[in-house]
């Protein structure tokens, strides 16, 4: 077995590359790399089962934990509890690229349903509304809330 998965899929916009799966860390742990074009944003939500780790490479982004909001920049990382609503943008306009590990390993399995593969030469925009629906249905399935309409209306 490879050390390294590979996968990419997208999600909210964002394009997670799978670097180990729950299968390869025996569900301690799952790791991603993602990349945002400068213009995505998760849904305000909460996990009830698993933690996030975030550890930006480059670029910027913003943790907007429990309501406050927190700029990282290349370098900086932040852990986000479960339990506690979350949600991360890159709304500067500028590309951003970061790691992700979920702890145990849930986000992974998530990602499959409420994402889809990244196909070759696929141009990653805004979320449509199926991903939209597809993401809510899957959420709830892995213990995930999401706490507000998303993406707001215009």
């Amino acid at each position: 077995m490879s050390d390294i998965d590979g996968k990419e899929f997208v999600l909210a916009g964002v394009v997670m590359k799978r670097l180990l799966s729950a299968e390869q860390t025996v569900g301690q742990f799952c790791l991603f790399e993602n990349k945002s074009d400068g213009n995505t944003r998760t849904p305000i939500h909460v996990h009830a089962k698993d933690d996030e780790t975030v550890y930006i490479i480059e670029g910027e982004l913003t943790a907007a934990v429990d309501g406050q909001p927190r700029r990282l920049t290349a370098g900086e990382s932040i852990f986000l509890p479960r339990g506690v609503p979350h949600q991360l943008l890159n709304m500067s306009g500028n590309p951003c690229r970061y790691i992700l590990i979920g702890t145990p390993a849930l986000f992974d399995r998530f990602i499959e349903e409420a994402g889809h593969e990244l196909q070759p030469g696929e141009v990653v925009g805004p979320p449509t509304p199926e991903e939209i629906e597809r993401l809510r249905e899957a959420s709830s399935r892995f213990g995930i809330t999401l706490l507000s309409e998303w993406p707001q209306p215009e």
